[in-house]
């Protein structure tokens, strides 16, 4: 769990605009709290970080994981697919005190949030988190529902799935 973190931005966000904002808007770019260093793209911590306040490390081959948002607005909205792939998280930092219990008190998590200090700490044992992604499920009358694909992985999955016709008769 990390409080108060940095963001490194992916270069597939800088190119996307952050990266022009920074060259050509510089005083603009360090009022959101952009930088780059390294020749890297972060963050600072802070109340317009794009994580928020925590990030819930999970090792994974995609680099995604929770994060709370400076945008709770977003939560209200019908459609919430304004993530680059990462998740956002309800009451992250709820979250993070039912996490660490044990490790840390909620008074304390108060006070490193505070701090505005990036502060990372593990958790007393390893959980497993699972993500999924449904199109389809099942209703109580036997009926099948559908949601719109946002990510498009119906396609390539079932182009992964078609039966192979590459036997001679």
């Amino acid at each position: 769990m990390i409080l108060n973190p940095w963001w490194e931005i992916p270069t597939s966000i800088v190119a996307e605009g952050i990266g022009s904002l920074v060259l050509n808007n510089p005083a603009a770019a360090r009022r959101k709290g952009y930088v780059v260093q390294n020749g890297r793209y972060r963050q600072r911590p802070g109340p317009g970080n794009a994580l928020g306040q925590m990030k819930l490390v999970m090792p994974n081959p995609y680099s995604v994981y929770l994060h709370d948002t400076p945008n709770k607005n977003l939560f209200s909205e019908p459609v919430r697919t304004f993530s680059h792939g990462c998740i956002r998280v309800g009451g992250a930092i709820d979250l993070d005190k039912t996490l660490l219990e044990g490790v840390v008190t909620p008074e304390q998590i108060d006070e490193i949030l505070a701090s505005r200090e990036t502060t990372r700490l593990s958790l007393a044992k390893a959980i497993p988190i699972y993500i999924a992604y449904f199109t389809a499920e099942g209703a109580d009358d036997g009926s099948i529902r559908y949601f719109p694909d946002v990510y498009k992985r119906d396609d390539l999955k079932l182009a992964q799935s078609e039966p192979r016709m590459d036997c001679a008769a």
